[in-house]
């Protein structure tokens, strides 16, 4: 088990994503109306748009990543511990829990575990025009 992804609830989602692609140097790898995914090797981070109210730079859940889907739902129910959804997508299976002072925490199991894929991917970058002699 490793981590997966961690995701965070920013005010200005614009600012979160140039600071990490140009200071850090981690790549898009995709953006939605509300998010955007980050990847740093084969990690990837999260950066979700804050609703009013919340806290900005909070958590919104982790991920954790499982090496084997078959039997989690039993052993994780065996454990008492409280399933809130579950949910399968072409390239993984997600188990989502309520962890300890509400923290929600995300059981995630990929075929291919250096696989992360996005819905909402983004086209690379347009090539740079060449310069005129």
């Amino acid at each position: 088990m490793g981590f997966d992804h961690v995701d965070v609830r920013v005010r200005d989602r614009a600012k979160a994503k140039r600071f990490f692609v140009e200071q850090l140097g981690m790549d898009v790898i995709g953006e939605g109306p509300d998010h955007t995914f980050l990847l740093f090797g084969d990690q990837v981070l999260g950066l979700h748009d804050a609703k009013d109210g919340e806290v900005l730079g909070g958590l919104d859940h982790i991920a954790l990543r499982v090496n084997e889907w078959t039997g989690l739902r039993s052993r994780v129910g065996r454990a008492r511990v409280v399933i809130t959804g579950e949910k399968e997508r072409e390239d993984s299976r997600s188990l989502f829990l309520r962890g300890p002072e509400g923290m929600r925490i995300e059981l995630v199991w990929r075929p291919d575990p250096h696989s992360h894929s996005c819905s909402h991917t983004v086209a690379p970058p347009a090539p740079a025009p060449e310069p005129e002699e």
